[in-house]
């Protein structure tokens, strides 16, 4: 049975800061779907934040609590899904999201990435005294991974939150 792209979920990749949770909010009330931030659903589940979940039990285990949160998503339930920037570093995880979704890869440059989060102090893996360099870094490294995932990407390094919507619209044809 082939699923109809109106009933997958619409799964969001992206470096921290692209917007994956303003966009996905937006779209949400536009679709009328439930939204779901991995990284707000992890925090809640936990009762810690990120940050606390990498100094307390580090990255390894919250790797592994973001892999279990993955393979729930696997069937399409017509949600929107904002996940969290590593989610590229498991191809596990890709594979249980593209079984029921449509990956969009919300693509930024790392001028407008770090404007975005330039008062941002929650991130733990830029908790250093470059932060633009060290998204550099890290976009080099992740940027392919973004690129060979997704099935749609759209730069949003100029876009609005709205345009930006109504290009996953178009572009998801849901």
């Amino acid at each position: 049975m082939k699923i109809n792209n109106k009933d997958k979920n619409i799964v969001l990749i992206g470096f921290m800061g692209s917007g994956k949770t303003s966009v996905g909010k937006r779209l949400s009330l536009v679709l009328k779907r439930e939204f779901i931030d991995t990284d707000d659903f992890i925090e809640k589940r936990e009762g810690m934040t990120i940050n606390e979940i990498f100094k307390e039990k580090g990255e390894e285990e919250f790797r592994k609590i973001e892999r279990e949160l993955y393979k729930r998503f696997s069937t399409p339930k017509k949600k929107i899904i904002a996940t969290g920037g590593g989610v590229i570093k498991n191809s596990a995880n890709i594979a249980n999201l593209k079984k029921g979704g449509v990956i969009v890869y919300l693509k930024s440059s790392p001028e407008k990435i770090a404007q975005n989060l330039k008062f941002d102090n929650t991130r733990p893996i830029l908790q250093v005294d470059d932060k633009e360099a060290k998204i550099r870094e890290l976009l080099a490294q992740r940027e392919p991974f973004y690129n060979k995932y997704a099935e749609i990407t759209i730069d949003v390094s100029n876009y609005d939150i709205d345009h930006t919507v109504d290009k996953i619209i178009e572009l998801a044809k849901v």
